[in-house]
């Protein structure tokens, strides 16, 4: 807090007439940086079909934890969680899991607007989400190994993810 009154150029107190704590300062932060990527709520930029969607949605996921700040607490995330679980837990309810909610919502919503290849929305997130952000290059990008993809790899990374994601589900509809 003091570090981040000096750089604000404020008195401690200000900042903690804000913010009561540390981790109200790191919940909005955390609130600020989803925000700023459209993703607390899609519904302004969503058009319902469903691949013009998904791409978008996918682009801005990708933009979010790219984002070099984004990526740096992730990173203390990973590292501080494993001494403070609440920190590790107020970051996945502030960010990840606001997230998740909104596509969630999103494949719930198309579901019943009549997609019929969509199952339980909670699993297509997680493949949509699994299809999008490709393990190896996360983890290369997060130690450091690869550098961080630029805005055209991000949208062919989510236009590829929405149409294997499209295609897996078409093709799961058809053989059950």
């Amino acid at each position: 807090m003091d570090a981040l009154a000096e750089a604000a150029g404020v008195s401690k107190a200000t900042v903690y007439s804000h913010f009561t704590d540390k981790n109200a300062l790191y919940q909005a932060l955390i609130q600020s940086k989803v925000s700023n990527y459209q993703l607390d709520d899609l519904s302004p930029y969503l058009g319902w079909d469903m691949n013009d969607d998904l791409t978008m949605i996918g682009r801005n996921i990708l933009d979010l934890i790219f984002d070099p700040e984004a990526l740096e607490m992730l990173r203390m995330v990973i590292y501080e969680g494993q001494q403070v679980p609440a920190l590790a837990d107020l970051f996945r309810t502030a960010g990840p899991q606001v997230v998740f909610q909104q596509v969630a919502d999103y494949f719930a919503e198309q579901k019943r607007r009549g997609v019929d290849y969509l199952g339980n929305p909670e699993e297509d997130c997680g493949l949509h989400s699994g299809l999008l952000v490709e393990h190896r290059m996360m983890m290369q990008v997060l130690i450091g190994g690869q550098a961080i993809p630029d805005a055209d790899k991000r949208q062919v990374l989510a236009q590829a993810s929405a149409r294997r994601f499209i295609a897996v589900k078409k093709s799961e509809a058809s053989t059950a």
